[in-house]
């Protein structure tokens, strides 16, 4: 069958299953299959794949129609200008999340230290480390699984002599030192909204997404106790949250000692006094 007629069949068979990005989920799974860009699959609607391109896409179209994501499926994500390695052990990295890289790039002081508490697939510590090699920079995980995709992606992205340090640890367990940037995207999703999330988000681990009962906000109260002990005045902490989470952020923030310095849609940022 020939690319175009492929795209169009698979685009109606996700539409049928209420797939919101059906045609560019379509072009974007065959133009894995194919290694090719996007922009390939578009400018080659008359091409013919091979037999087993077309058995491969055959899979991948069945595990989307499952609701599975296709960074998943392709185990590839862009993040910051960055290809990174993505699978069910680790969120997929949000691009509303770039903006916490993005803050630490431009506000961490030269030759200093930071730390990514929760670093799931590593996205925001090795964009960092990426952009600012100066940087001395420990990410933490409380998953095994999770921490495994961070070194796979500090390394392909980085190199296999990347100077980042990675560390098994629950929010600041076990941690003595204090940093000049803490940078964090804590789970902060409610458990009660379980039931009603897209079934995509569904299929994420849950570890990565729920933060507790009610506000969602439990591993962020437990961060705000003990992030005193860790940083020092000048330091800078930014972070992710849903908008009407903030108040209480700050609330937790200002007990801790900070002041805020920015409030974005879903990121917040802090200066210790």
């Amino acid at each position: 069958m020939k690319v175009q007629q492929l795209v169009e069949k698979t685009t109606g068979q996700f539409n049928s299953v209420g797939i919101p990005s059906a045609r560019l989920d379509a072009e974007l799974l065959l133009a894995h299959v194919v290694g090719k860009g996007r922009e390939w699959v578009l400018a080659h609607g008359q091409d013919e794949l091979t037999e087993a391109q077309t058995a491969l896409f055959e899979q991948y179209v069945s595990r989307r129609l499952e609701r599975e994501p296709v960074c998943y499926i392709t185990n590839c994500l862009e993040f910051y200008g960055l290809n990174f390695y993505v699978d069910p052990r680790v969120l997929a990295p949000r691009v509303e999340t770039e903006l916490i890289a993005e803050q630490a790039i431009k506000h961490a002081p030269k030759d200093s230290t930071l730390i990514d508490i929760g670093t799931g697939s590593g996205a925001i510590a090795v964009t960092v480390a990426k952009h600012r090699p100066d940087l001395k920079i420990t990410a933490t995980e409380v998953s095994h699984d999770a921490l495994q995709v961070a070194r796979k992606n500090a390394a392909q992205i980085l190199g296999a002599e990347h100077m980042l340090e990675f560390m098994h640890a629950d929010v600041f367990d076990g941690m003595e030192r204090e940093f000049d940037v803490v940078v964090t995207n804590l789970p902060y999703v409610s458990n009660d909204y379980h039931d009603r999330m897209k079934p995509e988000v569904q299929k994420e681990p849950g570890i990565a997404l729920f933060g507790g009962p009610g506000d969602g906000l439990d591993l962020y109260r437990r961060f705000y106790e003990q992030l005193p002990k860790h940083i020092k005045p000048g330091s800078k902490v930014f972070h992710e949250s849903d908008p009407w989470q903030h108040e209480e952020l700050k609330k937790l923030a200002a007990q801790a000692g900070l002041k805020t310095i920015l409030e974005d849609y879903l990121i917040l940022g802090f200066e210790k006094s």
